[in-house]
């Protein structure tokens, strides 16, 4: 009975979001598309067009602006209203007081970010098929579909759990300075602009990208839909997703139980 009273409290909490969501669905929609709408137009468009890049360079980019668009826009749903809830407008403190576990409010949370995820890396797709359709050689089969569909899956938990701990550390005044103080950055070292094997000539630096989560996301998805030999071995690139998955997950739940009780 209590089972079933938190699964219904679950989905009332969830569906309250998406419903907020979807009154600012202008807004969500400018927000998710704006940032890989930049980078395909230059990366994937304007620098090949003019030899800056090789043609090919738009399908190598392809994967990474899928899994850049799923990991941000999954930490920001995430993590952006929950930090507002904590420190600003104390909502969450009415859906802490329902008769269910204090998880359950969190697991809510991350869900819809989870689907925010999704829609995010739905997005890039016209948008890839417009600047860099001519470009596009993808090698899917039905088993790399399904593989497909996995790796997406594990990635948007992924982004909910960091979007979960970043969501209970960073205060709403510092949501500003999130962007290119971490988003940036896992941006940037993220394998959206080369493959992790192209940086064997720079060993440090091969190494040190290895703590960004962004690099198991798009390594896995370019090996899955690129079919190429030099992507990391998908093995390790779904052992990296998961590695994380728990870690930032554990963490964050931490950070929401200690920020709930207090």
């Amino acid at each position: 009975m209590r089972n079933q009273t938190s699964l219904n409290v679950f989905w009332i909490m969830v569906k309250r979001d998406l419903l907020i969501q979807w009154r600012n669905w202008a807004e969500f929609i400018f927000r998710v598309v704006m940032l890989p709408f930049i980078l395909i137009l230059t990366y994937g468009y304007v620098l090949p067009k003019i030899g800056v890049l090789p043609a090919s360079f738009p399908n190598d980019l392809f994967p990474g602006m899928v899994g850049m668009s799923l990991l941000i826009t999954g930490i920001h749903g995430t993590a952006v209203p929950l930090s507002m809830d904590f420190n600003n407008s104390r909502e969450i403190e009415d859906r802490l007081q329902a008769p269910v576990p204090v998880m359950v409010t969190a697991w809510a949370k991350m869900f819809v970010g989870m689907i925010e995820s999704w829609i995010g890396a739905l997005l890039v797709l016209p948008i890839s098929l417009i600047f860099m359709g001519q470009s596009l050689r993808l090698h899917l089969t039905t088993g790399n579909i399904f593989l497909l569909l996995l790796i997406l899956l594990l990635s948007s938990f992924a982004s909910a759990a960091l979007g979960l701990l970043v969501g209970t550390i960073v205060k709403p005044n510092q949501i500003a300075a999130m962007f290119p103080g971490f988003l940036m950055p896992v941006i940037f070292t993220g394998a959206i602009f080369f493959s992790w094997s192209a940086l064997v000539k720079l060993p440090f630096y091969q190494i040190l990208v290895l703590v960004n989560p962004l690099v198991y996301i798009n390594e896995a998805l370019r090996h899955t839909m690129l079919g190429v030999g030099n992507a990391m071995p998908l093995t390790y690139s779904l052992i990296g997703i998961l590695a994380f998955t728990i870690l930032m997950g554990v963490l964050g739940m931490r950070r929401f139980r200690k920020m709930a009780v207090r």
